[in-house]
């Protein structure tokens, strides 16, 4: 198998690690200041810098290890309306699902008991109450043993989702996010459904319908299809929240759009959307154009939701046609009468 220490040295080019006690389910996740603990993080210069407590997240690592790729998944930074929610069944620095010995994956969880011991802690929520976490994906060629955006092969197709647990009923409240990627061979570039690009933090409201009663907890699903799939492993940790940083490293965003640059799903591809969406600012919004002639009829944009922001019948009143818009993820549609033909995902910061 490919080495997992050379795998997640180039993980770290994306997601810095930081050096953490050996402690299971503990108060780690919620020292302060006050606790008498000092974080120090090294920077790349070989510096030490240090940090307050406050400012660390416990998070987990799911990876997959296939024969020609090693994917990595990485969720922190879990927030109730800004306040910090904590793991359940996390203990700093373990990996499970994973053989030392034979530098390969093993089977300690199954699939199943994986799902459900991948939450936060239970917390009360109510309607209309804003969750939000921090999410980066990321892959690694093994034939080139680098960061890669076009070139992902793996007989199986994983995928994960994130939602909000009625702790009660067991019931889903939210869906907050969720990703695939298809098999693929050597020459087939990835096909990959995703609302978010590769790094994000998402953000959802919770549904008013929610009673202020209700115990809950978010969950992290992950799966993988195929004759004979590998188990996820998963890592656990505590490192600090540089979420904000990371979203504006270049590095980081150009491996994003790269990513989303060379997505084929087959069908015509993404190229077929015959759409030119860009972001602006001053007022923060997009400028949509329209390729004329066209089978599109009109045009939608859409909150993650569904919920409707703006609409306009094709040829367009001018081209491109300027639509301002709050922060967030948006989804422009292009329609043929009531049939989406295509669409364009845009982040507007």
């Amino acid at each position: 198998m490919f080495s997992r220490t050379l795998a997640l040295s180039f993980y770290s080019l994306l997601f810095a690690a930081i050096t953490g006690y050996g402690q299971c389910d503990s108060l780690l996740q919620a020292i302060t200041s006050d606790s008498g603990y000092a974080w120090v993080s090294m920077r790349t210069d070989g510096d030490t810098t240090f940090d307050p407590p406050e400012q660390f997240a416990p998070y987990f690592t799911f990876s997959y290890e296939a024969d020609s790729s090693f994917s990595t998944w990485f969720f922190s930074e879990f927030l109730l309306n800004r306040k910090k929610l904590y793991l359940s069944n996390w203990c700093d620095k373990r990996v499970v699902n994973y053989n030392a010995a034979t530098d390969s994956p093993s089977a300690d969880w199954t699939a199943s008991e994986m799902r459900n011991r991948s939450t936060t802690r239970t917390f009360p929520v109510i309607g209309n109450d804003t969750l939000q976490f921090f999410r980066g994906l990321s892959w690694i060629d093994r034939y080139s043993s680098a960061l890669s955006f076009s070139r992902y092969v793996n007989n199986s197709g994983i995928g994960y989702s994130v939602e909000l647990v009625d702790s009660g009923s067991g019931m889903r409240l939210l869906l907050l996010d969720s990703f695939a990627i298809g098999t693929t061979s050597d020459d087939k570039k990835p096909c990959i459904n995703s609302w978010y690009p590769m790094g994000a933090r998402v953000r959802c409201v919770v549904p008013s319908t929610v009673g202020d009663t209700t115990s809950a907890y978010i969950r992290i699903n992950t799966w993988a299809f195929g004759a004979a799939p590998y188990p996820f492993i998963r890592e656990d940790g505590i490192r600090k929240m540089l979420s904000g940083y990371k979203l504006s490293s270049s590095q980081f965003t150009a491996y994003s759009d790269s990513v989303e640059a060379n997505i084929h799903c087959g069908g015509g591809g993404a190229g077929s959307c015959d759409l030119e969406v860009i972001p602006t600012s001053s007022p923060s919004g997009i400028l949509i154009s329209n390729v004329v002639p066209s089978s599109i009829t009109n045009i939608e944009v859409r909150n993650t939701d569904g919920s409707l922001i703006w609409w306009s019948s094709v040829p367009l009143a001018s081209n491109p046609i300027a639509v301002t818009l709050s922060p967030g993820l948006k989804i422009v549609l292009g329609m043929s009468n009531s049939t989406v033909i295509c669409t364009r995902k845009i982040l507007i910061q």
